[in-house]
Protein backbone atom coordinates (compact mmCIF):
# COMPACT_ATOMS: atom_id res chain seq x y z
CA UNK A 1 0.00 0.00 0.00
CA UNK A 2 1.44 3.37 -1.02
CA UNK A 3 1.98 6.31 1.28
CA UNK A 4 -0.89 8.86 1.30
CA UNK A 5 -1.19 10.85 -1.93
CA UNK A 6 -1.97 14.06 -0.02
CA UNK A 7 -2.00 15.48 3.48
CA UNK A 8 0.56 15.05 6.22
CA UNK A 9 3.19 12.34 6.08
CA UNK A 10 5.41 11.51 9.05
CA UNK A 11 8.99 10.34 9.11
CA UNK A 12 7.73 7.19 10.82
CA UNK A 13 5.50 6.41 7.84
CA UNK A 14 8.44 6.83 5.48
CA UNK A 15 10.59 4.59 7.68
CA UNK A 16 7.91 1.92 7.86
CA UNK A 17 7.72 1.86 4.09
CA UNK A 18 11.42 2.07 3.23
CA UNK A 19 13.17 0.93 6.40
CA UNK A 20 15.71 2.61 8.63
CA UNK A 21 16.59 2.71 12.30
CA UNK A 22 16.03 5.51 14.80
CA UNK A 23 16.91 8.31 14.90
CA UNK A 24 15.67 8.77 11.34
CA UNK A 25 17.26 11.32 9.02
CA UNK A 26 15.77 12.50 5.73
CA UNK A 27 19.20 12.06 4.12
CA UNK A 28 18.64 8.28 4.36
CA UNK A 29 15.83 8.50 1.84
CA UNK A 30 17.27 9.98 -1.33
CA UNK A 31 16.17 8.02 -4.36
CA UNK A 32 18.88 5.71 -5.60
CA UNK A 33 20.28 5.16 -2.12
CA UNK A 34 20.08 2.05 0.04
CA UNK A 35 16.52 2.79 1.23
CA UNK A 36 14.62 4.21 -1.73
CA UNK A 37 15.72 2.23 -4.74
CA UNK A 38 15.63 3.52 -8.30
CA UNK A 39 13.04 0.82 -9.04
CA UNK A 40 10.65 2.06 -6.36
CA UNK A 41 7.63 4.21 -7.15
CA UNK A 42 8.83 7.56 -5.85
CA UNK A 43 8.82 10.04 -8.74
CA UNK A 44 9.02 13.14 -6.52
CA UNK A 45 11.82 11.95 -4.26
CA UNK A 46 15.09 13.65 -5.25
CA UNK A 47 18.44 11.94 -5.61
CA UNK A 48 20.19 14.84 -3.86
CA UNK A 49 19.61 18.35 -2.55
CA UNK A 50 16.55 19.44 -0.61
CA UNK A 51 14.25 16.60 0.44
CA UNK A 52 10.87 17.06 2.10
CA UNK A 53 8.27 14.71 3.53
CA UNK A 54 5.83 15.97 0.89
CA UNK A 55 8.11 14.40 -1.74
CA UNK A 56 6.88 11.03 -0.52
CA UNK A 57 3.21 11.49 -1.42
CA UNK A 58 2.15 8.29 -3.19
CA UNK A 59 5.59 6.68 -2.79
CA UNK A 60 5.75 2.91 -2.58
CA UNK A 61 8.27 0.09 -2.58
CA UNK A 62 8.24 -1.95 -5.75
CA UNK A 63 8.51 -5.49 -4.48
CA UNK A 64 11.31 -7.68 -5.68
CA UNK A 65 11.03 -10.99 -3.91
CA UNK A 66 10.88 -14.69 -4.59
CA UNK A 67 7.84 -16.30 -2.99
CA UNK A 68 8.00 -19.70 -4.63
CA UNK A 69 8.78 -21.81 -1.61
CA UNK A 70 8.87 -25.60 -1.50
CA UNK A 71 8.82 -27.90 1.49
CA UNK A 72 12.20 -28.94 2.84
CA UNK A 73 13.78 -31.09 5.52
CA UNK A 74 16.89 -30.66 7.63
CA UNK A 75 18.11 -33.69 9.55
CA UNK A 76 21.09 -34.39 11.74
CA UNK A 77 22.11 -37.93 12.77
CA UNK A 78 24.63 -38.45 15.53
CA UNK A 79 25.85 -41.74 16.96
CA UNK A 80 28.17 -42.94 19.74
CA UNK A 81 26.46 -40.67 22.26
CA UNK A 82 27.11 -37.40 20.42
CA UNK A 83 24.41 -34.71 20.66
CA UNK A 84 22.39 -34.03 17.50
CA UNK A 85 21.63 -30.42 16.52
CA UNK A 86 19.72 -29.10 13.53
CA UNK A 87 18.56 -25.55 12.76
CA UNK A 88 16.56 -23.35 10.42
CA UNK A 89 17.62 -19.74 9.88
CA UNK A 90 16.43 -16.69 7.99
CA UNK A 91 19.38 -14.35 7.54
CA UNK A 92 19.66 -10.67 6.75
CA UNK A 93 19.89 -11.38 3.02
CA UNK A 94 16.39 -12.85 3.12
CA UNK A 95 17.71 -16.37 2.55
CA UNK A 96 16.41 -19.34 4.50
CA UNK A 97 19.03 -21.98 5.19
CA UNK A 98 19.13 -25.23 7.13
CA UNK A 99 22.03 -26.76 8.98
CA UNK A 100 22.57 -30.43 9.77
CA UNK A 101 24.34 -33.28 8.07
CA UNK A 102 21.50 -33.45 5.50
CA UNK A 103 19.19 -30.67 4.34
CA UNK A 104 17.41 -30.06 1.08
CA UNK A 105 16.39 -26.43 1.15
CA UNK A 106 17.86 -22.99 0.67
CA UNK A 107 15.08 -20.49 0.02
CA UNK A 108 15.36 -16.83 -0.99
CA UNK A 109 12.24 -14.76 -0.41
CA UNK A 110 13.55 -11.24 -0.74
CA UNK A 111 15.93 -9.71 -3.27
CA UNK A 112 16.76 -6.11 -4.08
CA UNK A 113 14.73 -4.53 -1.27
CA UNK A 114 15.87 -3.19 2.13
CA UNK A 115 15.61 -6.08 4.58
CA UNK A 116 14.56 -3.93 7.51
CA UNK A 117 11.11 -3.37 6.00
CA UNK A 118 10.25 -7.06 6.47
CA UNK A 119 9.43 -9.30 9.39
CA UNK A 120 9.59 -13.08 9.73
CA UNK A 121 7.45 -15.41 11.84
CA UNK A 122 7.94 -19.08 12.66
CA UNK A 123 4.88 -21.12 13.62
CA UNK A 124 5.31 -24.57 15.15
CA UNK A 125 2.88 -26.88 13.37
CA UNK A 126 3.85 -30.09 15.16
CA UNK A 127 6.46 -31.30 17.64
CA UNK A 128 6.96 -35.00 18.33
CA UNK A 129 9.53 -37.00 20.23
CA UNK A 130 10.18 -40.73 19.94
CA UNK A 131 12.51 -42.77 22.11
CA UNK A 132 13.80 -41.96 25.55
CA UNK A 133 15.99 -39.16 26.81
CA UNK A 134 15.88 -35.39 26.71
CA UNK A 135 15.85 -32.85 23.91
CA UNK A 136 15.40 -29.12 23.49
CA UNK A 137 14.21 -26.54 20.99
CA UNK A 138 15.37 -22.93 21.05
CA UNK A 139 13.63 -20.18 19.10
CA UNK A 140 10.74 -17.75 19.09
CA UNK A 141 7.45 -18.99 17.71
CA UNK A 142 4.24 -17.16 16.83
CA UNK A 143 5.79 -13.67 16.97
CA UNK A 144 6.70 -11.38 14.06
CA UNK A 145 10.39 -10.47 14.30
CA UNK A 146 12.23 -7.72 12.45
CA UNK A 147 14.39 -9.07 9.64
CA UNK A 148 17.44 -6.98 10.50
CA UNK A 149 19.29 -9.79 12.22
CA UNK A 150 19.69 -13.50 11.71
CA UNK A 151 16.69 -15.32 13.18
CA UNK A 152 16.84 -19.03 13.83
CA UNK A 153 15.46 -21.98 15.72
CA UNK A 154 17.46 -25.00 16.79
CA UNK A 155 16.39 -28.51 17.82
CA UNK A 156 18.75 -30.66 19.86
CA UNK A 157 18.68 -34.28 20.96
CA UNK A 158 21.04 -34.70 23.89
CA UNK A 159 24.02 -37.02 23.94
CA UNK A 160 23.80 -40.43 25.52
CA UNK A 161 20.17 -41.03 24.45
CA UNK A 162 18.19 -42.92 21.85
CA UNK A 163 15.84 -40.22 20.68
CA UNK A 164 14.40 -38.50 17.61
CA UNK A 165 12.87 -35.03 17.84
CA UNK A 166 10.82 -33.93 14.82
CA UNK A 167 9.50 -30.36 14.51
CA UNK A 168 7.41 -29.08 11.63
CA UNK A 169 7.62 -25.31 11.21
CA UNK A 170 5.88 -22.82 8.93
CA UNK A 171 7.97 -19.77 8.03
CA UNK A 172 6.36 -16.55 6.78
CA UNK A 173 7.70 -13.17 5.73
CA UNK A 174 5.57 -10.01 5.76
CA UNK A 175 6.05 -6.38 4.76
CA UNK A 176 6.19 -4.07 7.77
CA UNK A 177 4.43 -1.07 6.23
CA UNK A 178 1.06 -2.74 5.66
CA UNK A 179 1.47 -6.21 7.25
CA UNK A 180 1.00 -7.99 3.90
CA UNK A 181 2.48 -11.50 3.97
CA UNK A 182 4.69 -11.85 0.89
CA UNK A 183 5.46 -15.54 1.31
CA UNK A 184 2.13 -16.39 -0.24
CA UNK A 185 2.54 -20.06 -1.07
CA UNK A 186 1.12 -22.82 1.10
CA UNK A 187 4.22 -24.99 0.87
CA UNK A 188 6.56 -23.01 3.10
CA UNK A 189 6.49 -25.71 5.80
CA UNK A 190 9.80 -27.20 6.87
CA UNK A 191 10.74 -30.19 8.99
CA UNK A 192 13.66 -30.30 11.41
CA UNK A 193 14.82 -33.71 12.68
CA UNK A 194 17.41 -34.16 15.42
CA UNK A 195 18.35 -37.82 15.87
CA UNK A 196 20.71 -39.06 18.57
CA UNK A 197 21.57 -42.74 18.98
CA UNK A 198 23.88 -44.56 21.37
CA UNK A 199 25.81 -47.06 19.29
CA UNK A 200 27.60 -47.43 16.01
CA UNK A 201 26.50 -45.55 12.91
CA UNK A 202 24.68 -48.00 10.62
Amino acid sequence: MALPSSGTISVLQVAQMFGGSTPHAMSEYYKGGSRVLTTDTAPNVPTSGTIRLSNFHGAQIVESYVATVTAGTARNNEYNAFPSTVSLEVNTSGDMVGTGNTFDFTKDWITGTPRSVYQVRFTKMSDTTSGSGSSDIVGTFGTWQQLNAEISMTATADNGVNLTRTITVKAEVRRLADSVVVSTTSTNVFTLIAHSNVGEEP
